[in-house]
C-alpha cells in the first residue's frame, strides 16, 4: 500500500510539478543534482592532479603530447593505456584549443552528459507524449553508469563525449548530423565504433514498427538503406582514415592486448558478473519486458537481430579491462526497449515498468568496475563530506 501511494504521489506530482514550458530542463537538472548526490564523483582525485601537474592522472599527460604533435606524440610506449591513445583525438583536440585547460573539458563533458539526459527525455516524451514516463525514465538514466560517468570520468577517457555524440546520431534523420556525430564518436574512443551497429539495430527496431514489416528482407532493407547507410559511409570513412595514419605514422605499432579476453583472466574475473549487472541496473528490467513483449508477439527475427547484437556488447567487453565503460556503449538497446514497450505495452504498464527500473536504479549504488578485480563505489555526498572531515582531523577511519 505505502509503495501503491508513493507511484501515484509521484505520479501525480511529474504531471503537476512539469508543467511550464522548460519543464524538461527542470526534469533533467533535477536528474542530475540527485545523481551526483547519491554518487559524487572523484573531485579530489581531479585536484591532486592538478596540484602535482599531471602525476596522479598519466592520461592527460599523453592527451597533451598528442594535442603538441598528433601523429607523433611522446612516450608513446610508455605503458599499456597510452598504446590505446593514439586514435583518439577527440580529447587532444579539445586539449589544444583550450590550451590544456582540463577542467574545461571536463566542463564540456559534464555538459554533454546534461544534453544526454535532455535530449533522450525530449524524445521519450514525443515518443510517447506523457510525462510520468518521461520522468521516470530520465531518472533511471541518470543514476546508471552511462550518464553517471559523464560527471565521474575525470581521468582523461572521454567517454561522455563518445555517449552524446552517438545519442545524436541516433536520434538525428539528417544525415550530415548523423556522419559528423559517428566521427566524432569513432575517434573518441573504439567502443563507440562497435556501437555504431547497435545504432544499426535501432533504426532496424524501428523501421520494423514504422513499416510493421518484420520480415528477414525487411530488416535487411533498413540496415542497410536510409540512415543506416550512414553508418556504413561512416565506418568506411574512420577505417580508411585509420589504416593510412597506422601505416605511414606508426608503421611498427602494436597493441599488446587485442585478442585477449582479459575479463576471464584470475586477476580480471571477479569483475565481470558484477559490471554485466550493474551498468545496466533497473534497465535490466525494462530490457527484459521488451523481450517478453517482442516473445508473446511473435517477432522472432527481431528477438534474433538483437540477441546477436547484445552478445556483440558483452564478448568485446570481456576483451578490455573497464568492462562497464565497454557495457554502457550498448545505451541503444536501452532505447529500443523502451520504444517496443511503447508500441506494445499499455500505457498503465508501461508506466508500471519504468517505475520499478527507475526505482531500481536510484536505489541500487554506483559500483563500478575498472580492472585487476577492483570494484569502485562512488560515494554519497555526505559520506564524500565525512570522509574528508575524517582526513582533517586524522582520525583515519577511511
Amino acid at each position: 500500500m505505502l509503495l501503491e501511494n508513493f507511484y501515484e504521489s509521484l505520479t501525480s506530482w511529474f504531471e503537476a510539478k512539469l508543467s511550464d514550458k522548460n519543464w524538461l530542463l527542470k526534469l533533467t537538472l533535477f536528474a542530475v543534482f540527485i545523481s551526483l548526490f547519491l554518487a559524487f564523483p572523484p573531485y579530489s582525485l581531479l585536484v591532486s592532479h592538478l596540484k602535482t601537474n599531471g602525476v596522479k592522472l598519466d592520461a592527460w599527460v599523453f592527451i597533451q603530447n598528442q594535442a603538441q604533435d598528433l601523429l607523433h606524440p611522446k612516450d608513446m610506449d610508455f605503458d599499456v593505456r597510452r598504446e590505446n591513445m593514439i586514435l583518439r583525438w577527440t580529447l587532444p583536440f579539445l586539449s589544444f584549443i583550450t590550451n590544456h585547460n582540463v577542467v574545461l573539458i571536463l566542463i564540456a563533458q559534464a555538459m554533454c552528459g546534461v544534453f544526454f539526459l535532455h535530449n533522450i527525455g525530449r524524445y521519450v516524451f514525443r515518443m510517447s507524449g506523457d510525462k510520468a514516463i518521461t520522468g521516470f525514465f530520465v531518472l533511471a538514466i541518470a543514476h546508471i553508469f552511462v550518464s553517471v560517468w559523464t560527471f565521474a570520468d575525470i581521468h582523461g577517457y572521454g567517454d561522455g563525449f563518445a555517449y552524446f555524440f552517438l545519442l545524436t546520431a541516433l536520434l538525428s534523420r539528417n544525415v550530415f548530423v548523423i556522419f559528423i556525430s559517428l566521427q566524432i564518436a569513432f575517434f573518441t574512443d573504439e567502443r563507440a565504433v562497435v556501437a555504431g551497429g547497435y545504432l544499426l539495430l535501432w533504426w532496424i527496431v524501428v523501421k520494423a514498427y514504422e513499416r510493421n514489416d518484420f520480415s528477414l528482407l525487411g530488416m535487411v532493407k533498413a540496415g542497410l538503406f536510409g540512415e543506416s547507410a550512414v553508418v556504413w559511409a561512416a565506418w568506411v570513412c574512420y577505417f580508411g582514415v585509420r589504416n593510412y595514419v597506422l601505416a605511414t605514422y606508426f608503421p611498427n605499432h602494436s597493441y599488446s592486448t587485442i585478442g585477449t579476453p582479459v575479463l576471464f583472466a584470475n586477476a580480471h574475473r571477479n569483475g565481470l558478473g558484477s559490471s554485466i549487472w550493474s551498468a545496466f541496473e533497473g534497465t535490466w528490467l525494462l530490457m527484459g519486458s521488451a523481450l517478453l513483449a517482442l516473445f508473446l508477439t511473435r517477432r522472432y527475427w527481431l528477438i534474433a537481430a538483437l540477441s546477436i547484437g547484445f552478445a556483440i556488447l558483452v564478448a568485446t567487453g570481456i576483451y578490455v579491462h573497464d568492462i562497464d565503460r565497454a557495457l554502457s556503449y550498448g545505451f541503444p538497446f536501452i532505447l529500443a526497449a523502451v520504444f517496443i514497450l511503447h508500441k506494445t505495452a499499455s500505457l498503465t504498464s508501461f508506466r508500471l515498468i519504468l517505475f520499478f527500473t527507475m526505482l531500481i536504479c536510484v536505489g541500487h549504488p554506483q559500483v563500478f568496475y575498472m580492472g585487476y578485480n577492483k570494484i569502485l563505489w562512488l560515494e554519497p555526498l555526505p559520506m564524500k563530506a565525512f570522509m574528508l572531515l575524517d582526513k582533517v582531523m586524522s582520525w583515519n577511519l577511511f
